[in-house]
């Protein structure tokens, strides 16, 4: 489980400029899907991001959408509770080619969304671009080139098909770094 503080990372891949007096904040970063939404938790205080916890939420075509969404919803709202939540950050959907996908990937967000705001969470949404652009400095990157900057960052590894887990904590990240924050993390040149 890894840390990072002011300046460069250990590797030299990024750094963080932090505000040092920032409160204790816990961040859940949320990348939705109907199948699979894949969450994670990181922990901000005085200037330094901290790896908490992170899993997956499964459902099944199989079941009906009321208990795919309504799992969805519950399972966030027990992270919520269970790591005392304070800010979210969920992935925004984007129309794909296929109108029915964009439509679940739509029903998953809002599951999210509301799992947060029902607790008066404030809740911002990110698009992959943004989030790419804050993780890597492309908002064209691959997933891969996501997850192994996101791994660098808060040392962790990840599983081939554990990509749900490394963009949500790439939305969470891409939170702490986002302009109307005291953070920012940049590319290391």
């Amino acid at each position: 489980m890894g840390e990072f503080r002011n300046g460069r990372l250990r590797d030299g891949v990024l750094e963080v400029v932090a505000n040092p007096s920032r409160k204790d904040e816990a961040v859940l970063g949320v990348d939705p899907g109907l199948g699979t939404t894949g969450w994670g938790v990181i922990r901000v205080k005085d200037g330094n991001v901290r790896y908490v916890d992170s899993g997956r939420i499964k459902t099944y075509a199989t079941q009906p959408i009321g208990q795919r969404l309504d799992k969805i919803y519950r399972e966030l709202q027990d992270v919520i509770q269970r790591h005392t939540i304070t800010t979210c950050a969920v992935e925004a959907g984007f129309v794909g080619r296929s109108p029915l996908s964009s439509l679940q990937l739509g029903q998953a967000r809002a599951a999210a969304v509301l799992a947060a705001s029902t607790r008066n969470i404030p809740v911002e949404c990110l698009s992959p671009r943004e989030v790419k652009m804050a993780i890597t400095g492309k908002g064209s990157a691959a997933k891969g080139q996501v997850g192994y900057v996101v791994g660098k960052m808060l040392g962790l590894a990840f599983d081939e098909g554990e990509e749900d887990i490394s963009d949500a904590l790439a939305v969470a990240l891409c939170h702490v770094s986002h302009s109307r924050s005291p953070f920012k993390l940049k590319a290391a040149r």
